[in-house]
Formats: structure tokens, sequence, C-alpha cells
């Protein structure tokens, strides 16, 4: 007998969501709160401290998305992150591996990263798996289905950024020297681990369609922008003010604050009046 379409989350699934946001709990104290100590509190020393708390904000916005699965009673809506999410894993675990050396090996943080990295490729897709079964493909009673045009632009973004951050991870030393800051060829490959994993959430709502299941990781981008947005100024001594990137970047983070802000607004609001507005979705 098949699984029915209930949407429920199963209990593993939010076992799992408690143990990770344990783990990136930690990740936050250790990147963003003390970025300079990585020496010794990380698996491995990050320079310059920029780049730990870049990655600290991404850990944090991982947290939220776990701790808002957590007060869900429905899969669809966090469904569409666990792929991208295990796509970084496997992104994280080679970087390990290219740049071993690099790593604290007597330290319990390294056994902690590598026992993570090592097993989490593996169950992501299992729990992921396991709970699309009982997904419901149906629409929520206050919900949008994204237009065809719109998911299509989605998918577009979404495959080209993959592609690109690919290319980089192959041949970190084309990203090196465009970046705002300093980046050694292990930190230019986990920050192309965190493109991919963002660009991947970004093909994972074109292919669900719906704004519930986009929700959370809007939701959990947000997080991460206003974290950087809030250790800018801790950041600015190790930014290069002489390549055009830094500046690209700045304003970035402030426009993707704003417009995903008003995005969420706009699509919160519009799922409550229907009809759904034309051009953006479909009733």
């Amino acid at each position: 007998m098949g699984t029915p379409r209930d949407d429920r989350i199963h209990l593993v699934t939010r076992l799992l969501a408690g143990f990770v946001i344990v783990i990136l709990f930690l990740a936050f104290v250790a990147l963003y709160i003390r970025p300079t100590h990585t020496d010794v509190n990380f698996a491995w020393t990050i320079q310059p401290p920029t780049s730990a708390m870049l990655f600290g904000a991404g850990y944090t916005a991982g947290g939220y998305f776990f701790m808002r699965l957590l007060q869900q009673k429905k899969w669809h809506r966090v469904q569409a992150g666990f792929l991208p999410i295990a796509a970084f894993t496997v992104i994280m675990l080679i970087s390990t591996l290219l740049h071993w050396s690099r790593f604290h090996h007597a330290s319990a943080a390294f056994y902690l990263w590598t026992g993570i990295y090592v097993v989490t490729p593996f169950i992501l897709p299992w729990i992921w798996w396991r709970n699309q079964r009982t997904e419901s493909k149906d629409l929520e009673e206050n919900d949008l289905r994204f237009s065809v045009p719109v998911r299509r632009g989605l998918t577009g973004i979404g495959a080209v950024g993959i592609l690109f951050f690919l290319v980089m991870f192959v041949w970190p030393s084309f990203l090196i020297p465009l970046a705002p800051w300093k980046l050694t060829e292990l930190t230019a490959r986990v920050f192309c681990g965190w493109s991919i994993l963002a660009f991947g959430c970004v093909l994972s709502i074109a292919r669900d369609g719906r704004w519930s299941a986009a929700r959370t990781m809007l939701e959990s981008a947000l997080v991460a922008i206003a974290l950087t947005l809030v250790a800018l100024p801790s950041m600015w001594a190790d930014l290069d003010l002489t390549r055009p990137m830094t500046y690209i970047f700045i304003a970035g983070l402030g426009l993707s604050l704003i417009g995903f802000g008003l995005v969420h607004v706009w699509l919160d609001r519009s799922s409550r009046m229907k009809p759904a507005l034309t051009g953006l979705a479909d009733e």
C-alpha cells in the first residue's frame, strides 16, 4: 500500500532537523561571533575573518530553515530545500578531501566537521526521498502558483548560476582575483558551495512552483543577507576597495535585502487576496 499524500513531516525528519540546529548553532558561534579564533575553535583556520563571518551567516540561515521545519506541519513547505542542501554537503566533502592538509586533524572540530560531511550527502537525499512520498501537490487555501514565465525565468537563473559556480569550483583561480576580499583555494571552493546552494534553491523553487514551498527558503536568505549587512563594519578592513566586485557585493546585499523583503510582503499579501496578480502567479 502506498503512503497517503497527507503532507506530514516524518519523525525522523524532525529528529534530523533538531540535531542539525545544534550543529549550526555551534558554527554560528565559532564563525560569526568569534571569527578571529578559527585557529582553535574550528576545523580549519579561516583567513581573513570576513570569510568566517560570511560562512557563519550562511550556517545561521540554515539553522533558521531547520527551526522553521520543526514548526511546520506540512512537508511541502520545506521539501524544496533538501536537495540543494544535500548538494552543498557534497561540495563541502569534496573541498575537505582536496584540501586535507589545511585542516586541524587533532581537533574535535575536525572530527565533527568530517563526520558531518561524510554522512550528510547520503542522509539528506534519503530523508527527502522517504518524506517526499507524503507530499501534497495541491495549493494551500492561501497560496499561489507561480506563472510559467516566472518559473522558466527562475529555472534559467538557477541553472546558469549553478553551472558558473561549478566551473569556479573546479578552477578557483578564476574566482580569487575577482573576490571583494582575499580568498584561498579552500575558501573560494567553500564560497562556491554556498553559491551552488543558493542557486539550487532557486531551481528547486521553480520546480515546485508554489509560494508556500518557497517562503521558508526566501526567509532563510533574508536572514543570511541581514547578518552579513550587520557584520559589514567588521568586514570593512578586509575588503579590497580597488576591486569593482567589492561595490557590487555591498550594493547587492542592500538591494537583495530590500528586494527579497518586498517580494515576500507582496506574495504573502497577494496570496490572501485572490485572484493572484497577473503575470506573477496563477491562481
